[in-house]
């Protein structure tokens, strides 16, 4: 009879348990669901991000968003529109560019995997993962969506340039100054990393900017006698967030016949 009763306290406390699980699970779901919906409808209600709203049509959430489908409009109708009133302003006309459409990607990622560690339910949840996992890739994801939302890539006849939404100049590199753009012909690679498939960075090395600045940063390993031995050649290393389109930055690099290694 005890052997019994042991028995069925087990099962009890196995059925309990798996209960308790699949309350987290479910509550874990939840949350994440919660937090992209929330990303989803803040990005709709960003005129900067009108080139992503027919993306998020496609998703079922979007009768519950509410937004317009217009898939017929161009990525960079938008903009074109946009900065006719600042057009002494831009950096060109907006006609002779072709903006990047921009990509959350990489910003919802990084908030869903910043979730994984911080939002209830997460069975990775604690309190020392929430502090040190949770909370920093939350602020860095939402850095990214905030540079996404007010930063692009666009590409003229003649250079590749990281401009604000509104197409005016971003100013001098942080890093090494001058303005942030590169001619055609400087560019001696390009590349994503980690890769295409996986993009994180826009990584492109190019010889425009004054060759006493190649070594300032990640250009001190880039431009090694050991990395030139293996086939990289000499230049400014730069790195971006992938907040663009990865296949319309690679057909326009291919396009303007950017060298790459």
């Amino acid at each position: 009879i005890d052997q019994k009763i042991n028995n069925q306290k087990r099962a009890i406390s196995k059925i309990t348990q798996s209960m308790k699980m699949e309350k987290r699970c479910n509550a874990f779901l939840l949350s994440f669901k919660a937090i992209v919906l929330v990303l989803l409808v803040a990005c709709s209600k960003l005129p900067a991000c009108e080139s992503f709203v027919p993306a998020i049509n496609r998703l079922p959430v979007a009768s519950i968003i509410g937004v317009e489908n217009n898939p017929s409009k161009s990525k960079s109708s938008y903009y074109q529109s946009r900065s006719l009133h600042k057009s002494s302003l831009a950096v060109v006309s907006p006609a002779d560019l072709e903006v990047v459409a921009p990509s959350y990607e990489l910003a919802i990622g990084t908030i869903a995997l910043a979730g994984v560690f911080g939002i209830p339910g997460s069975p990775l949840k604690s309190k020392l993962s929430s502090f040190l996992g949770g909370i920093p890739l939350l602020l860095f994801g939402l850095f990214i969506a905030f540079q996404t939302t007010t930063l692009c890539f666009t590409f003229s006849d003649t250079n590749f340039s990281l401009v604000k939404s509104d197409l005016t100049s971003t100013g001098e590199n942080i890093v090494v100054g001058g303005a942030n753009s590169w001619s055609y012909k400087s560019f001696v690679n390009y590349d994503f990393f980690p890769s295409p498939a996986f993009p994180i960075l826009v990584y492109f090395k190019e010889t425009q900017t004054p060759k006493d600045m190649w070594n300032v940063g990640p250009g001190e390993f880039a431009n090694s006698p050991e990395a030139i031995e293996k086939g990289a050649k000499p230049g400014q290393v730069h790195f971006f967030p992938a907040i663009g389109n990865v296949k319309q930055l690679t057909e326009e690099f291919q396009k303007h016949d950017c060298a790459k290694i």
